[in-house]
């Protein structure tokens, strides 16, 4: 039995490790030739080597990749990381795909702290035509 306990709570550490989260935009995001981010996030101790890597995908094809290093994030500290994306150009077919099958746009966003993942967000994008 405490076998049993030990996985159900390590099937949980797995659950809380991968977040999940959808996004509702304008088809103009796809247009844009760049995308300017702020996120906040609050450190509680000390992460040495903080590492954030994203990669978008539309039918589970790579479409981009980024890759950020933050270096090292000092305990009880407050940060806002901007950052200003570089976007791929799309072609209208793809576009026109995307807003046509809302949720085929995903992206995988995974945080390490000295080369180990310590969290994964998953992410699914349904893209609004304009009207």
């Amino acid at each position: 039995m405490q076998n049993d306990t030990a996985a159900e709570e390590n099937n949980y550490a797995d659950d809380n490790a991968i977040r999940s989260i959808d996004y509702t935009l304008s088809e103009d995001v796809l247009r844009l030739p760049l995308l300017q981010t702020s996120l906040t996030f609050r450190c509680e101790k000390a992460l040495p080597n903080f590492r954030i890597i994203e990669r978008h995908y539309f039918r589970s094809k790579l479409i981009k990749s980024y890759d950020f290093t933050f270096g090292f994030c000092i305990p009880c500290s407050l940060n806002t990381w901007d950052s200003l994306y570089d976007l791929p150009p799309l072609s209208e077919e793809i576009i026109s795909d995307m807003i046509a099958h809302p949720l085929l746009a995903t992206s995988d966003t995974f945080y390490f702290v000295d080369d180990e993942l310590v969290m994964h967000n998953k992410a699914r994008y349904h893209y609004i035509p304009k009207e």
